[in-house]
């Protein structure tokens, strides 16, 4: 039985922890300069999924994140991962909620986000909370894969 996980938001003292998943949720990750420039930016939150207290020794750790611009009127999804043992559990599901609950909270009405074309899984989760493709972005992956613009109006 996997360990509780809380939501808390995330800062630069969690950039290690960040890093580490990242590694292991992408083949092309982030860099630590992407990270620490979104951590810098006054618009971008970051929230994560970490276990609870120690419980027989382990370290708590972050099973997921998710990094987002809060514009105003809009969200931009920049970033979401979750570590590979904790996948298809409701994780993703479970940050993009928060995401949308901080969103409308704010005032948002929309929210953008690119998912690469093949993530066929990732495109099943956004359209079952309501995101619609509205556009494509032809090679807008280092690895030449093009991205699907979705967007989710909120009011």
């Amino acid at each position: 039985m996997p360990p509780a996980l809380n939501l808390t938001r995330l800062t630069v003292a969690d950039l290690g922890e960040v890093l580490k998943l990242e590694s292991l949720a992408y083949a092309r990750p982030w860099t630590e300069d992407n990270f620490r420039g979104e951590f810098a930016r006054p618009f971008t939150l970051a929230l994560g999924l970490k276990t609870g207290p120690p419980v027989f020794g382990a370290a708590p750790f972050l099973a997921a994140y998710c990094f987002f611009w809060l514009l105003g009127p809009e969200i931009h999804l920049l970033n979401l991962a979750v570590r590979p043992e904790y996948r298809r559990r409701g994780l993703a599901r479970r940050l993009m909620r928060a995401m949308l609950t901080v969103g409308r909270r704010a005032g948002t009405g929309t929210v953008f986000l690119e998912v690469r074309s093949g993530n066929l899984e990732a495109l099943g989760l956004y359209r079952s909370l309501g995101f619609t493709v509205t556009g494509r972005r032809p090679g807008y992956y280092e690895d030449g894969e093009d991205a699907h613009l979705m967007t989710l109006e909120l009011r």
